[in-house]
């Protein structure tokens, strides 16, 4: 399946370009670059936005991040919390929240992970509790690559048995590892966020998306969504991804945002 995909992004079709008017995108080395927000990455979202392209950030960051994405990005909704969490803005301009599963708040739901999240730092003192956490509604992020230095393999999967062994599923991102039941995965948040914010069915999402991501919790939607990029650091992580994305860029993280985007922008210009 690998040889079918991670064509390079060159070789999209115009055409096919021209036929997107959503992008969905990883925030975490996929937007930012080595934990940090370019200029040039930034300056991109306004430059889709001109060109009539809505850009929506689909991240395991927490809901407080979307909310503050939400106000301040030219953007008009993103899922956070790996898929847990929906976020737009209405007819109004008002910003509305909601959270895809109800089990994620029930009573005592975030207290045994918290919990949990004790439990496994007892265990690997090298990891720690994400420090974006207190912003979060429906899951547990242990941080193994953000503050954190020198986690091994062996400690990541060891994280990673311990949440499953407490009846969780997980995520792991580029920087963290999450625990959440029942399932996020950010195809789940991308159906409801675009059916809500902009009346689009699966069949919908499928033809007039597309989608730029970096780890394997972004699975889902390279699989899911027709014309999924892969920035160029998504090779290090193609053993723990089931499906690749269809296409690949030249440059890693931001640049490699960038590099997709503006193809976009262009085939856009060309079709005006």
């Amino acid at each position: 399946m690998t040889s079918l995909r991670l064509q390079p992004v060159s070789s999209i079709p115009a055409e096919a370009l021209r036929k997107i008017d959503f992008l969905l995108f990883d925030v975490d080395e996929t937007f930012t670059t080595h934990g940090l927000l370019t200029s040039a990455a930034y300056a991109t979202l306004f430059a889709l936005k001109d060109a009539g392209i809505t850009a929506i950030p689909v991240t395991g960051r927490p809901s407080g991040w979307g909310n503050v994405m939400l106000s301040t990005w030219p953007i008009a909704a993103c899922v956070t919390e790996n898929g847990g969490v929906i976020s737009w803005k209405d007819g109004h301009g008002q910003s509305q929240q909601k959270i895809i599963h109800s089990e994620h708040r029930g009573v005592g739901y975030i207290e045994r992970l918290r919990s949990l999240g004790e439990t496994i730092l007892a265990k690997h003192p090298n990891v720690r509790i994400s420090a974006d956490q207190p912003y979060r509604l429906t899951d547990l992020a242990i941080d193994y690559a953000e503050q954190s230095r020198g986690v091994s393999e062996a400690v990541i999967a060891d994280t990673v048995s311990m949440m499953k062994a407490n009846g969780y599923m997980t995520a792991v991102s580029s920087i963290h590892i999450h625990a959440y039941f029942p399932a996020n995965e950010k195809a789940d948040g991308v159906y409801p966020v675009m059916q809500t914010a902009f009346a689009m069915d699966p069949e919908a999402v499928h033809s007039r998306c597309a989608f730029i991501g970096d780890s394997p919790n972004d699975a889902s939607l390279f699989a899911a969504i027709p014309m999924s990029v892969g920035v160029a650091n998504v090779r290090s992580s193609l053993d723990k991804i089931h499906t690749p994305p269809a296409y690949v860029c030249e440059h890693e993280c931001g640049a490699g945002f960038v590099e997709f985007a503006m193809r976009l922008v262009a085939a856009k210009a060309v079709s005006s």
